[in-house]
């Protein structure tokens, strides 16, 4: 069975050295900005600019660079400051699932987002939300990722869904300013927004990566099977055919759908993978894509 840890050789880990977390969140001064400022004296003297993205506050737009070059930029003001990046992992029973499973696929991309963090001096909180409660992990050298790779790999994707709870408890205990990553398959729908929309009310930059298995974005079985539910046990009988699977694809449109609406509506950035995506250069193509690392 795969680790989390099998692919974490020293040439992949010296691979990571090139790249920088990118993601932004309020300064000290309350203006959306890039992750590290420069100091230019006082916390709001101006410091640079950058293009506008849909969520930014317009009281902060350059009026007269609009007017002038007919272009949108957001004015930083910002005092230079280190901001934490929580990462948030589902370890329910769902997450136990393809080959790689969606769970272990997960943990690997959240150590690469870790380890660039650790690179460049940004502390990291490591939180699981499962069946089996676990204290969270903080890693601030370069060289404590090891110490995470280690939990992920002893851990077992069990029980019930517990994200919302835990967003609840980061969000009680955790820092308000940071960067969070959630990484879960979605499914938990009705106890995930309401944490998210709370996180980000607060401030939090979020980033909702859904994992799915090949098996669930496109299934090719045929025939008659019991489907035993992965949290609650209940088992119950199907038959897989034509009309079935095209009501699934439906369902799954709607689904993915949904979740990407909530992530507009709610200024979260929302990717989604693929169980058997591989941690290598078409990953580092879309988290930069979505923001995250360059």
């Amino acid at each position: 069975m795969p680790k989390v840890s099998d692919i974490f050789t020293g040439a992949l880990l010296e691979s990571l050295t090139r790249f920088e977390l990118t993601v932004r969140t309020l300064t000290s001064s309350g203006i959306r900005g890039e992750r590290r400022s420069r100091r230019k004296g006082g916390g709001t003297e101006y410091a640079d600019h950058r293009e506008y993205t849909h969520g930014d506050d317009l009281r902060r737009l350059d009026w007269h660079a609009l007017a002038r070059l007919d272009q949108m930029l957001i004015r930083l003001y910002a005092a230079e400051e280190t901001l934490p990046l929580e990462v948030v992992i589902d370890t329910s029973a769902s997450m136990d699932f393809g080959d790689p499973s969606k769970y272990v696929t997960a943990a690997r991309i959240g150590c690469v987002l870790a380890q660039i963090s650790l690179l460049h001096a940004t502390p990291v909180m490591w939180r699981f939300a499962g069946g089996k409660p676990l204290e969270p992990v903080r890693l601030s050298a370069r060289n404590d990722i090891g110490r995470v790779l280690r939990v992920l790999d002893d851990l077992q994707p069990d029980g019930a869904c517990a994200l919302g709870e835990t967003l609840r408890r980061s969000a009680l205990h955790g820092p308000r300013k940071r960067s969070l990553v959630i990484l879960t398959d979605g499914y938990d729908r009705a106890e995930l927004q309401p944490a998210i929309r709370a996180c980000r009310a607060a401030g939090t930059e979020v980033y909702l990566m859904l994992v799915l298995s090949p098996e669930e974005a496109d299934p090719g079985l045929r025939g008659e099977f019991t489907f035993i539910d992965a949290e609650s046990g209940g088992e119950s009988g199907i038959v897989l055919d034509g009309s079935t699977l095209k009501r699934y694809r439906k369902m799954l449109a709607e689904f993915r759908q949904e979740w990407h609406e909530f992530s507009r509506a709610t200024g979260t950035v929302c990717m989604e993978f693929s169980s058997a995506q591989e941690i290598g250069p078409e990953l580092f193509r879309s988290l930069a894509e979505g923001g995250l690392i360059s």
